[in-house]
């Protein structure tokens, strides 16, 4: 896969909004946080866009990302946040465009369907990590060293963890594989399209925010059912932040589903890992080698994340 160039000091920092609205105060705030980090940014054209839930219309966004990508004067982008509206705009990316200027990519949530597109069309590694607004608020230590490392850094391997936020093992043994997945909405929500997930041989990151804990369930049976995570190779699972729940869910809780439904494919697999929709995500790089020991619950990526 494409390795993108890493972001060296006083580097310029694009902003792209591929789904949900966006506040200008928590935008301002996040462009301030980068700035502060050293880096130059440049907010794309449609950015405070609205049109409905959406930021703005689907063409405005999709050129947004495709010019971010031609810009050679960019050197990273990150999405401004997720929520809803990557997957109607994604086929209106040039993603030949995006193959032949390959740079550092970030966001998680809706932008796991990016993510999905950029491997598949442009053969291009990215970053499941914080973007704009998550930087809106103070962020923790293990938060910004994850990204900084990942993003301007070519040295390798190296270990991705915090521990203060420690994992806990569902199935023990150690694998290795490239990273891959991202938010369960969204890979779902792939399955069937030209963006369906192919996850041999590779470990698999899941998480999710605010779904009820038997959609949860239904999320994992489709996903079963597909074929798609019994070929991989090993699970690194966050967690679903903001669990809703109802007194229907009195006998099972979240755990219950990942002992139940993924733990008998018997992969080597890890519970609690700090990223996606939690306070002070980590950085993953999708696509990258990456080691996985359940027993002592630890993640290593293997090689380079970027090119020096």
């Amino acid at each position: 896969m494409l390795c993108p160039r890493r972001v060296g000091p006083g580097a310029r920092i694009g902003v792209v909004a591929p789904s949900s609205p966006i506040r200008y105060e928590k935008l301002e705030a996040g462009v301030a946080a980068l700035q502060g980090l050293g880096f130059n940014v440049e907010v794309a054209p449609h950015v405070y866009d609205r049109w409905g839930y959406l930021a703005g219309l689907d063409h405005a966004r999709a050129a947004d990302l495709t010019e971010m990508f031609r810009n050679d004067d960019i050197d990273a982008i990150i999405c401004a946040r997720g929520g809803y509206g990557a997957a109607r705009m994604v086929e209106m990316v040039d993603w030949s465009v995006v193959r032949d200027h390959p740079k550092v990519f970030v966001g998680y949530s809706d932008i796991t369907i990016l993510h999905l597109a950029a491997e598949k069309f442009a053969d291009l590694a990215t970053f499941h990590g914080p973007m704009v607004t998550t930087f809106a608020s103070p962020i923790g230590n293990a938060c910004l060293r994850s990204f900084m490392d990942a993003v301007t850094s070519a040295d390798a391997p190296r270990q991705i963890g915090d521990p203060d936020r420690p994992a806990r093992t569902l199935v023990g043994g150690r694998t290795t594989g490239r990273l891959a997945g991202g938010c369960m909405t969204l890979l779902c929500s792939a399955l069937g399209t030209p963006y369906q997930p192919d996850f041999t041989g590779r470990i698999v990151v899941l998480e999710d925010t605010d779904e009820a804990l038997y959609r949860v369930d239904r999320m994992l049976i489709q996903l079963l059912s597909s074929g798609v995570l019994e070929r991989a190779s090993g699970f690194v699972v966050g967690t679903v932040s903001n669990l809703t729940s109802s007194s229907d869910d009195s006998a099972l809780c979240l755990d219950d589903l990942w002992r139940g439904l993924l733990a008998p494919l018997g992969k080597p697999a890890i519970l609690g890992f700090p990223i996606g929709h939690v306070e002070d995500p980590l950085t993953l790089p999708l696509g990258r080698m990456a080691e996985l020991d359940a027993d002592s619950m630890t993640l290593r990526v293997t090689g380079a994340c970027v090119s020096a």
